[in-house]
């Protein structure tokens, strides 16, 4: 009798061994979403850079799925599910705005003159101090890389001149500065996720877009475009933006794992998106579109209202559009 108790002493021992150890070494998954397509320079990066760095020097405690192109729902959603923590990271554009006004600076048009002053900005101190405007939300930002400047494409006339643009039906997404600007340019403006824009162009619902070439060469918008205009009225970056529950939950040592492969990612995705910025411009040729370099000056004049309206909205946003003026003359070619 006394060797029964003691044989399942000894098992219930080994299984509570067990459960233990596969409670304490159980790995973390960390779900990114993002709205770019899986062949897209963002997502190959993500895949070779930042998921087998994480997974391969936390010795298995962290795993990373990646869910490209609107999988998890659009962006709307996936924003929501950061902060909600149902989705544990996620690559997002400036949807935020919509929640934090000081978010708006950084969609300011024709804030940055290059590649160098956006980055110097977004991956600076003005960009840290920004990005602590969101920690009320529960999300923390990681870092951001650059899309390049977006530029408008659609299939209904060449934009040589600012004139042109009157009579064209403009996808735009859910932000106040962006509906504005368009507006301010001429266009109509309908507004729509990424997720639905080949069809709303396919089918004629809106007659253009606005984004960097990569990003519409690469979601096969051009596909369905005629014309792209080089207007570089904002320049586009991504946010690496992760729950901040998660963040905190992570060891000291898993924190610094996953930073360490966010900024390997950036510093990645920046390089290819610049060596690829001439190379998908010539291949947007290559497909038969008109690419078009109309006068810059009128569409800037146009955002001045925008911009001066916004400061007075929002007016602790003044001194960093100072600041990043400034910054920016030590790139001006």
């Amino acid at each position: 009798m006394k060797m029964k108790r003691v044989v399942r002493t000894v098992a219930l021992t080994a299984l509570f061994i067990v459960a233990f150890s596969s409670m304490a070494f159980a790995a973390t998954t960390l779900k990114i979403a993002n709205y770019f397509p899986a062949d897209h320079p963002a997502n190959v990066v993500l895949n070779d850079i930042f998921k087998a760095n994480v997974e391969s020097k936390s010795n298995g405690s962290l795993k990373v799925q990646i869910f490209p192109n609107n999988q998890l729902g659009a962006e709307q959603e996936f924003v929501e599910g950061v902060q909600l923590g149902t989705i544990e990271m996620a690559l997002t554009g400036n949807l935020w705005e919509n929640t934090v006004d000081l978010f708006k600076l950084l969609q300011l048009p024709y804030m940055f003159n290059s590649y160098e002053h956006a980055d110097a900005v977004f991956n600076g101190p003005i960009g840290e101090e920004i990005y602590k405007s969101l920690e009320p939300l529960g999300v923390k930002i990681l870092g951001a890389f650059p899309r390049g400047f977006r530029v408008i494409s659609n299939n209904k006339k060449p934009i040589n001149s600012f004139e042109d643009c009157k009579g064209i039906k403009m996808r735009v997404w859910q932000g106040e500065v962006i509906i504005k600007l368009m507006q301010g340019f001429g266009f109509s403006t309908v507004v729509m996720p990424m997720s639905e824009v080949f069809t709303a162009l396919q089918q004629g619902v809106v007659h253009g877009q606005d984004n960097p070439l990569m990003t519409s060469y690469y979601s096969g918008w051009y596909d369905v475009q005629k014309y792209v205009a080089m207007t570089n009225h904002i320049f586009g970056f991504q946010y690496f933006v992760i729950n901040q529950k998660v963040w905190d939950k992570l060891t000291a040592e898993e924190q610094t794992i996953v930073y360490d492969a966010t900024m390997a990612s950036i510093a990645e995705i920046d390089k290819r998106t610049r060596e690829e910025d001439e190379l998908v411009l010539q291949k947007t040729i290559d497909k038969g579109l008109e690419v078009t370099y109309p006068d810059l000056k009128p569409f800037i004049e146009s955002t001045e209202p925008i911009i001066a309206d916004y400061i007075k909205s929002c007016p602790e946003a003044a001194p960093f559009v100072e600041q990043i003026r400034e910054i920016g003359k030590k790139f001006e070619k």
